[in-house]
């Protein structure tokens, strides 16, 4: 088979590839910006839990020792978290650009696809009306 039909067939190819390509973009988009989610609510909890920890130790009047050495535990693990944030974040604008250029490319493939639709309708009516005049 040659001609439009399998112009038609290589272009509905092409864009269901694209548009499983935009699906797979999306949900790795969304597992990005989950983890970078997660990374933030772990920072809220740490600086809650330093806060409390430190109200806790000023009414005791616990020793600074055991309280400076929580903070320094603390501040390792606020500085592992925004950078594991970043590195999400970074990572996830960089996916956004890929997408973004992913969905220009199944808009484009889809409105190939409708062109080639209407012209092989116009067609199909040109013939018909062909074979209907005496």
């Amino acid at each position: 088979m040659t001609g439009p039909d399998r112009d038609e067939r290589t272009l509905a190819q092409l864009l269901k590839v694209a548009r499983s390509k935009v699906d797979e973009l999306q949900s790795h988009l969304a597992n990005l910006d989950a983890a970078k989610n997660s990374a933030e609510s772990s920072l809220d909890w740490l600086d809650q839990a330093v806060r409390a920890e430190e109200l806790s130790k000023s009414r005791e009047g616990g020793e600074g020792a055991e309280l400076a050495r929580f903070l320094v535990g603390a501040e390792e693990k606020r500085n592992a978290l925004l950078s594991t944030r970043d590195t999400l974040a970074g990572e996830a604008e960089a996916l956004r650009e890929v997408l973004g250029a992913a969905l220009i490319e199944l808009h484009q493939l889809e409105n190939l696809v409708e062109a080639g639709q209407r012209s092989a309708r116009s067609r199909s009516g040109k013939r018909a009306a062909a074979e209907a005049a005496p």
